[in-house]
């Protein structure tokens, strides 16, 4: 019976060596159990693990029950979580001559319940964001809007102070309009004081004036903070870690958002995004309180932001929740994975909502993000496994969810099943307008062999079939013996847009549609980490060879200048607030084709092509392979 379940069953005797072992522990630890009866805890579990449970084992041999939770490193099997109990051996005569062990890893239970907290949280933070909006809805005083927003920010983070702070574009200084904090902890308040920004570090005062996110966990380790004479000043107010936002209109810091904490403090991504959120509604409301017209236009954006938020708050939390119980536990490896994996295409759609500000998704975006899991090289014959075609569409935000969850069921029968189980099965997924403007949409699978209908209805099916309902759409299933093929009607909530930088999307598009790359040397000048390193990765799947990625105008011009041969440029239009206008001039003079990279909707630049970002990696690849060289000035 023992050895029939998966939890751990032992039993220690009063010199803490096993006795007996189930054949868990042989799972466990990768060995025999023979090698681990007989030996101690210590020898077993090894130094670290062992002496978090010395306790635990000293109480059971007094005779007292133990049960725990806890996370151990164990010797030869890892990092696990793990709930355990321990229960005395009592004799007849009250000697106690050992105890049973029971242990149960919860690692993905733990797992799985931190990312539904996780979501839970930022679903408490929109909640936030709503009341604060209703609350700033009819103030007219701007101090009192950011007084107001910084109170919330102390209350929701629980740091020693929020504030906001405007620009003096004349002097250029920063005016504390607002701050909440400090004088309970023997601090005094900002409010009112007008600081310059290069004394608290020259490069963070760089980084808010370039318009990035400044997030310090302490000012002590961090080199743009520890400065002799930047720590004096962050002493002065109290300040051990802080989080900025800017807000930059026009092309110059106007504004900017702070939080700071008088101990170390990390700050994660979901925290400084909804930071970013408060520091914008505290913009619009601030100018609709100056002028009627910014009054106007911000009435009607919170009005949409309150009911989006209003909707999202609710939708999500019943979503999730109503995942979390019908999908069917046949076992906790099979439950997790489910679950997860649902949940996940919910994030991927609302961070593609996000990304469009709730205005809607694109649908080839959508399906990319559901199929590029399943990305295949070329299989029988050349052809390609997976192919993603149709014209450019939008998902209203209404159906995008919904429309999210049917392709992940698609997809992951597909890759159990269907046609992405084999390499020899083919999936193609097309869409047209009909002619009474609903949008079809046909998922034709090629299993590459003979398939037969499921015998009974599955929860994947019934979810199919909800989320087309809510998503106002058509669906019908044929099950052909070469494979599954759907159709999906969507009637309302569906548009046609503009087609610019969406193109089909194939596997293998970047690398096998650009031969022009192979290894051709392509300078990179990019000041933002992360996107140099895609941009970097994208390039050398296609065959290029990446010089740098510069971050400064100071070093493109050193790369250009040290003799090495480049072929092609990709350049980010501002670079820590300043154009790249000289990069640009010396790739002409010397006849080398670039390409302009931008986040800025009018760029200020007109010599070269000019792809916005976000941008899709063929798009990107198409316009460097197809540049040519501009005539030398």
């Amino acid at each position: 019976m023992a050895d029939a379940v998966p939890i751990l069953i032992s039993y220690v005797d009063r010199e803490q060596r096993y006795r007996f072992v189930n054949r868990a522990y042989e799972r466990w630890f990768g060995v025999d159990r023979s090698q681990i009866e007989g030996k101690t805890l210590a020898e077993v579990l090894g130094p670290e693990a062992y002496d978090l449970v010395r306790d635990h084992a000293a109480r059971a041999l007094a005779g007292e029950s133990v049960t725990f939770e806890a996370e151990h490193n164990y010797q030869g099997a890892g990092a696990r979580h793990i709930e355990a109990q321990y229960v005395p051996d009592i004799a007849r005569d009250g000697e106690i001559p050992g105890y049973y062990v029971l242990v149960n890893d919860i690692t993905d239970r733990r797992k799985t319940a931190a990312e539904l907290e996780r979501m839970l949280a930022g679903e408490r933070r929109r909640g936030a964001l709503l009341d604060l909006g209703q609350k700033l809805r009819d103030e007219a005083d701007p101090i009192v809007i950011a007084q107001t927003a910084a109170r919330m920010l102390t209350e929701q983070f629980g740091v020693a102070r929020a504030g906001y702070a405007e620009m003096d574009l004349v002097n250029d200084l920063a005016d504390i309009v607002a701050d909440d904090g400090g004088t309970d902890r023997g601090v005094a308040r900002l409010s009112g004081q007008r600081i310059h920004l290069e004394d608290f570090g020259p490069l963070m005062s760089a980084d808010m004036r370039a318009g990035r996110v400044v997030a310090v966990g302490d000012v002590a380790l961090d080199d743009r903070t520890n400065a002799t004479d930047a720590l004096e000043a962050y002493a002065a107010l109290g300040v051990r870690a802080f989080m900025t936002i800017s807000l930059i209109k026009a092309g110059r810091l106007s504004a900017y958002l702070f939080l700071a904490h008088d101990e170390p403090r990390a700050f994660s991504s979901d925290e400084i995004a909804f930071v970013a959120d408060v520091a914008e509604l505290i913009w619009i409301s601030s100018e609709r309180a100056r002028s009627d017209l910014a009054l106007k236009r911000a009435v009607e954006t919170e009005r949409l932001l309150i009911r989006e938020v209003d909707h999202r708050a609710k939708n999500v939390l019943a979503v999730v929740q109503s995942l979390a119980q019908l999908t069917p536990f046949h076992s906790k490896e099979q439950y997790v994975e489910a679950l997860s994996g649902r949940i996940g295409s919910l994030a991927r759609a609302h961070s593609l909502l996000s990304n469009a500000r709730w205005s809607g998704v694109d649908l080839h975006d959508l399906l990319r993000l559901e199929l590029d899991p399943y990305r295949c090289a070329d299989g029988v014959g050349g052809e390609e496994q997976l192919v993603i075609e149709g014209p450019p569409v939008l998902i209203d935000a209404q159906g995008a969810q919904s429309l999210a969850l049917v392709l992940h069921e698609l997809a992951t029968n597909a890759s159990k099943y269907g046609a992405l189980a084999r390499p020899e099965g083919r999936l193609s997924v097309t869409w047209r307008w009909d002619g009474d403007g609903a949008l079809r949409l046909v998922w034709r699978e090629e299993a590459g062999a003979r398939v037969t209908p499921p015998q009974r209805r599955g929860f994947g099916s019934t979810l199919i079939e909800s989320a087309v309902k809510q998503a106002a759409a058509r669906v019908t299933l044929d099950w052909r013996p070469e494979g599954l093929e759907v159709r999906l009607d969507i009637l309302t909530g569906v548009q046609a847009r503009a087609a610019e930088s969406i193109p089909a999307y194939r596997p293998g598009l970047a690398t096998d549609d650009s031969p022009a790359l192979r290894d051709q040397r392509v300078l990179v000048v990019e000041d933002e980490a992360v996107v140099a390193m895609e941009l970097a990765r994208v390039l050398t799947a296609a065959g290029a060879k990446v010089v740098g990625p510069a971050g400064t105008i100071e070093e493109a011009l050193g790369l250009l200048d040290d003799g090495q041969p480049i072929d092609r440029a990709l350049l980010d239009v501002n670079l820590g607030g300043r154009l790249i206008t000289p990069v640009a001039a010396a790739l002409t003079n010397r006849r080398i084709p670039f390409v302009y990279l931008t986040g800025y909707q009018e760029p200020d630049v007109d010599d070269g092509p000019v792809l916005r970002k976000p941008v899709a990696a063929s798009t990107l690849l198409g316009a460097l392979a197809r540049g040519a060289a501009a005539p030398a000035r």
